[in-house]
């Protein structure tokens, strides 16, 4: 098991997004991204007895929102999340089981397919907009590896992509802003090929 540098892999799990707030002077609502699936790949290189080094590619589905005074909006998108990450383990390479800490960073792009409307609710306050928007995103987090067999690995993580607020595929209104960082906590289960 010592001898094996690599990994390929396909990930599946679920994403939360914790609301971030957008207020003017006289009111407030929360927006951000529903909950949704995510799915991936990732590819890996053991390149160290504690470190290795991998390239992730996630895409979330999670509509954007709008919610505030019992009225509410939103606009179907998905999000594409590309970092590059380096894991610390807490057990050296060729281990069975090999706890890590994750971290890294990256790009998203947040993505919204739906039909706009000029009559959305809380239109005073934000925009949901058939856009696209590139943010940059830092990556933190935490798992566990587990070999079954020769050149079949599991994994299961938590990981939390963290970036600032959007403002064009989520677009404050005049005399508003959002508030708070984006966050993106993902639970996710791996099977990967080693060699």
């Amino acid at each position: 098991a010592s001898a094996q540098q690599w990994e390929l892999g396909v990930v599946g799990g679920f994403a939360y997004s914790p609301s971030m707030t957008v207020r003017n002077a006289t009111t407030s609502a929360s927006t951000g991204l529903k909950s949704g699936g995510a799915i991936g790949v990732y590819a890996g290189e053991d390149m160290y007895r504690y470190l290795s080094g991998e390239a992730n590619y996630l895409f979330r589905t999670g509509d954007f929102k709008v919610e505030g005074g019992g009225r509410s909006a939103t606009m179907a998108a998905h999000t594409h999340i590309i970092t590059g990450d380096i894991l610390a383990h807490f057990r050296p390479k060729g281990a069975r089981i090999r706890p890590f800490i994750s971290f890294g960073g990256g790009v998203e792009v947040l993505q919204g397919t739906g039909q706009e409307s000029a009559n959305q609710p809380l239109g005073n306050l934000v925009a949901l907009t058939a856009t696209r928007e590139v943010l940059p995103v830092g990556e933190a987090g935490v798992g566990v590896k587990i070999q079954m067999s020769k050149h079949l690995r599991l994994r299961v993580q938590v990981r939390d992509y963290i970036s600032q607020a959007p403002n064009d595929v989520i677009a404050p209104a005049r005399g508003a802003s959002i508030g708070g960082l984006r966050q993106d906590i993902v639970g996710m289960g791996a099977l990967a090929l080693t060699w």
